[in-house]
């Protein structure tokens, strides 16, 4: 078969590959929504810190509003009371594991991860109504640690930054998604 007479078959094969994969539901991350289009606004509650990292709350809660900003699926409110959707949660837990030593045992790699239970609420009717609920949604993160440095806390700083910004990306994700 010639280039010719290859044409009207790559033609029909492609058509036919076009026409079956329309439907499938599979789609780009970040371009669909399960959500109404007619709920454009949404609060964010303050998560509520039940660990002992005083200031991870506060991480998360600006990482979140950055992403929901970034997204523009939303236009975020200041009061509850003007909201359509509001998305609440709870920190449960930030642990720290050594994932590498040295040869005398230290460890010189730890790997952060942060726990979260959320839920995304319809609060326009008498009762509020559970849109999407993830009740142990988590990330994690690895950092490096030099022993005879003096950053070793600015390392974890860095490491919970990075780890609730990687939460906030991921989190906005699953929820626009519907996972």
């Amino acid at each position: 078969m010639n280039l010719r007479q290859s044409g009207p078959l790559v033609f029909c094969l492609s058509l036919a590959l076009l026409v079956g994969s329309n439907g499938c539901g599979y789609h780009l991350v970040g371009t669909s929504s399960f959500l109404p289009e007619e709920l454009q606004l949404l609060f964010l509650a303050n998560f509520e810190n039940n660990t002992t990292w005083s200031d991870v709350d506060q991480r998360l809660n600006e990482s979140l509003a950055r992403e929901w900003v970034r997204r523009g699926r939303f236009e975020l409110v200041e009061e509850r009371k003007k909201a359509q959707v509001e998305l609440e949660g709870v920190i449960r837990g930030i642990s720290m594991v050594p994932v590498a030593l040295d040869d005398r045992g230290r460890a010189t790699e730890y790997q952060m991860t942060l726990t979260v239970s959320v839920r995304l609420l319809d609060v326009r009717g008498e009762e509020p109504e559970v849109l999407w609920e993830d009740k142990a949604f988590s990330r994690r993160t690895s950092y490096e640690v030099d022993l005879s440095a003096v950053d070793f806390f600015d390392r974890q700083i860095q490491a919970m930054e990075l780890v609730s910004e990687n939460l906030a990306r991921a989190l906005v994700t699953a929820v626009l998604e519907g996972f």
